[in-house]
């Protein structure tokens, strides 16, 4: 069972199409996050905090790119 695991790893290698399929669904995610916090914070607060949306954004698109990436590279394998 174990080698025929083992055997599967090639499955697992990501081609540049699928690399830049994540790249561009996590920055993507990340940015519409970043909007959206940075639109929140503007309706309640009534001004925009720069220091305070350039670390959503940094956050932001780290997430997207490590969370919602693979999600988006692998998503379309069967």
């Amino acid at each position: 069972m174990t080698a025929h695991a083992l055997t599967r790893f090639d499955r697992l290698r990501l081609s540049k199409q699928d690399a830049l399929r994540a790249l561009v669904a996590g920055a993507a995610w990340g940015l519409m996050v970043t909007v959206g916090l940075t639109a929140m914070t503007a309706w309640s607060c009534g001004v925009v905090c720069l220091p305070e949306v350039a670390v959503n954004a940094g956050l932001s698109l780290a997430g997207g790119i490590l969370g919602i990436g693979p999600v988006a590279a692998y998503g379309r394998r069967r």
